[in-house]
């Protein structure tokens, strides 16, 4: 830190120059970025469901499960005559022309092919279905591509057609995705210039984070190209990314300025006022960085394309916006000098100014730090009750926004037709078996709760039959789920095996590959938090206390997300279109990317704690004077973070919304709550035990720590 103390002050502009051109080559390289990213990728590719579409897809050469479905009805509006010979020569066009699209490998016309044995003419006679299947298992990627190379088809149509099933759902909300990125961007940075504005009481000092912001999401574009070129990744790690890089970037660029003006006001423009400024703030902007990149790279073990590119691309974020920081912000606090505080707006205290409400809350705090501390904890908890009701979701057509045409043409599918056309539940056995065995299995599953229908086996291969069945509510309902259960609980044909798989098989085993991967996510979380808080603290009491902290803030956190979204508090003032219940990746990432955050700022104030205690300052007064001194940073700091997420959050993609949505209520909870109640009134009910621990750590410690003094 003090070389780059003094290459910021020896030669700023040069280090300018040399992000400037990192900018214009980020930019370049990164402008296309989104053609490089792939669908979200929830699944796991050893999961049952995914083992099972494999094997199908090798013996037949396509997916027996439906990912585009063609509704035609009549232009007029009437019954749609199937033995009219221009409707026949409309479908047998529109079957041809979908056969010959990419990735296509089976059309399924109604009027031609009755061995499907699904019902593809409606029950009231006023449309009919032609179903488009996959030629590989790649559902999410190729039916994109699939749904897009079919809609000139629909286009040229002399009849009413619309287009429904997984892949055009899946390619609409990536496409939204696109756009909600663009809308989120527009919406943050004037937002947030009029809160920097408000917080540095400035016009230069507030525009350095917005500047530091925008070259973090541009060299956030580059990273994801980077990225995209070694590993398959997720097109929600764009949006999710650029968010994380510039609420993070604001956040380092305020602690470094805010930080600048304090050491100024105290010696002027100064090379000492400078080099402390990054021998302080600028390592707990690094170290900061590296407690967010922890927690998100925790997430590499997911095997779901969504979380691993989210690991990536989030750990790659963090780290790098605060090499920017450290990078830019001094060097131009080295050319401004004063200039920092030129074009002031009004007069007022500044966020590096000490609070003295802050300071006195913390004193206050610690006179009553057990009514305080247990009146806070029970606070989090009751926040954190709804959890125990919660309702899971996941991928589905009713992720779909409902305005977009696949979500329409799924609810006129649900309506008119059984369940197995969009959303058929596939049981493929794989081993020698007789006609006689396969048809006493179907009649078994025929006869189990929630199944309504099934069709006949048919053979794939020698060894390898399938059958599609139709159950009677949505893919995802807990009854849809339990029937799935009941039919992999039923004994296989003779010495057969058998493979379930459809959407809502898929679901299932996506919840139970994150349940089977969990534990080693939480433990490498809290194993990095702890060895990264003891780096910086030297106690292994404090941090066991974040950790605990921590758990509350997450608690309350996804408690609040089940009362918006699931019991639906919130639809109105959200705009909330999605189903009432919570997406089960979501929950996964956000349990990261609050911990990580948690952490954060549980560094910005332990940093200025430790800094006055290791100045002589006792216990008490140094949480109180390091609360005062932080607390302005911190909560304009969340402010800034949860305006960038609440930006995102105007995404009409419901899964974004509620990710959006749980870390700027997470981050609120931290900052407001943990800093200014638990912090101090467990720090006064520790003492001194607050800074304990065994003598071989201490040592440790004395040779690696990496505190802010």
């Amino acid at each position: 830190m003090s070389r780059i103390a003094d290459l910021t002050w020896k030669h700023p502009k040069l280090v300018l120059a040399a992000v400037a051109a990192f900018v214009l080559v980020a930019a370049a390289a990164g402008r296309d970025v989104e053609q490089h990213l792939k669908a979200a990728g929830f699944t796991d590719s050893g999961s049952e469901s995914e083992r099972s579409t494999r094997l199908l897809g090798d013996s037949l050469g396509y997916d027996p499960n439906p990912a585009i479905v063609l509704v035609v009805r009549s232009p007029g509006g009437g019954p749609l005559n199937p033995n009219d010979p221009s409707v026949r020569r409309e479908v047998d066009r529109l079957s041809r022309g979908m056969a010959r699209v990419e990735y296509v490998g089976r059309v399924v016309n109604p009027l031609r092919d009755r061995r499907s044995g699904a019902v593809l003419i409606a029950r009231d006679g006023q449309s009919l279905a032609i179903t488009g299947h996959l030629s590989t298992e790649d559902i999410e990627d190729a039916g994109g591509i699939a749904a897009e190379g079919v809609e000139p088809l629909i286009a040229s149509s002399s009849l009413d057609v619309s287009m429904g099933g997984f892949a055009p759902g899946f390619n609409e909300t990536n496409d939204q995705t696109r756009k909600d990125l663009t809308k989120a961007e527009l919406i943050a940075f004037p937002v947030l210039a009029l809160l920097l504005l408000f917080v540095f009481r400035g016009v230069v000092a507030a525009g350095i984070p917005l500047l530091i912001g925008g070259i973090s999401i541009v060299g956030t574009l580059l990273l994801l190209r980077i990225m995209s070129g070694f590993v398959d990744t997720s097109v929600f790690a764009l949006n999710i990314a650029t968010g994380l890089s510039l609420g993070l970037a604001v956040d380092y660029a305020l602690l470094l300025v805010s930080r600048y003006r304090e050491e100024m006001g105290r010696d002027g423009a100064t090379r000492e006022a400078h080099r402390r400024t990054v021998k302080t703030a600028g390592r707990t902007a690094v170290f900061s960085g590296l407690t967010v990149a922890a927690a998100m790279a925790a997430l590499i073990v997911m095997p779901q394309r969504f979380l691993y590119s989210m690991a990536v691309a989030g750990a790659s974020v963090a780290v790098l916006s605060s090499v920017i920081a450290i990078l830019v912000v001094p060097s131009l606090l080295a050319l401004l000098g004063p200039r920092i505080d030129a074009l002031s707006i009004r007069r007022g205290p500044a966020v590096s100014d000490t609070s003295d409400g802050w300071y006195r809350l913390a004193r206050g705090v610690m006179r009553r730090p057990v009514a305080v501390a247990l009146a806070s904890s029970a606070l989090l908890l009751a926040a954190a009750a709804p959890l125990l009701w919660t309702t899971l979701t996941g991928p589905s057509a009713e992720a779909v926004p409902p305005d977009q045409p696949s979500y329409k043409a799924y609810r006129y599918l649900e309506a008119h037709y059984p369940r197995d056309v969009t959303e058929a539940v596939t049981v493929a056995v794989d081993g020698r078996t007789g006609d006689g065995q396969l048809a006493g299995y179907r009649r078994r599953i025929e006869a189990l709760d929630g199944v309504v229908r099934g069709a006949p086996f048919i053979r794939a291969s020698g060894q390898v039959a399938y059958a599609n069945f139709a159950l009677a509510g949505p893919a995802l309902d807990g009854a849809s789920q339990d029937s799935v259960g009941e039919i992999r609980a039923l004994s296989p044909p003779g010495a057969a095996t058998v493979l379930v798989s459809g959407n809502t098989a898929r679901f299932v085993d996506q919840k139970q590959s994150l349940i089977d991967h969990a534990p080693l996510v939480v433990a490498l979380i809290s194993l990095t938090t702890l060895i990264l808080l003891f780096l910086l603290t030297g106690s292994v009491l404090l941090p066991v206390k974040t950790l605990l902290m921590n758990a509350l803030t997450l608690g309350a956190t996804l408690g609040i997300l089940v009362l918006a979204f699931q019991a639906g508090s919130l639809d109105g003032l959200l705009d909330y279109t999605g189903p009432a219940a919570v997406e089960v990746t979501s929950l996964v990432f956000l349990f990261a990317v609050i911990f990580g955050l948690a952490t954060d700022y549980a560094v910005l104030v332990m940093a200025r704690i430790k800094e006055r205690r290791d100045l002589g300052d006792s216990n008490e007064e140094a949480v109180a004077t390091g609360i005062g001194r932080t607390g302005r940073v911190i909560t304009a700091a969340a402010l800034a973070i949860a305006v960038v997420f609440l930006a995102f959050g105007v995404s009409s993609v419901f899964f974004v919304k509620q990710i959006a949505i749980g870390m700027a209520v997470g981050v609120m909870i931290d900052a407001t709550i943990v800093r200014a109640l638990l912090v101090p009134s467990l720090m006064r009910l520790f003492g001194e035990w607050n800074w304990w621990a065994p003598a071989p750590l201490r040592r440790i410690y004395l040779r690696l720590g990496l505190s802010e003094a």
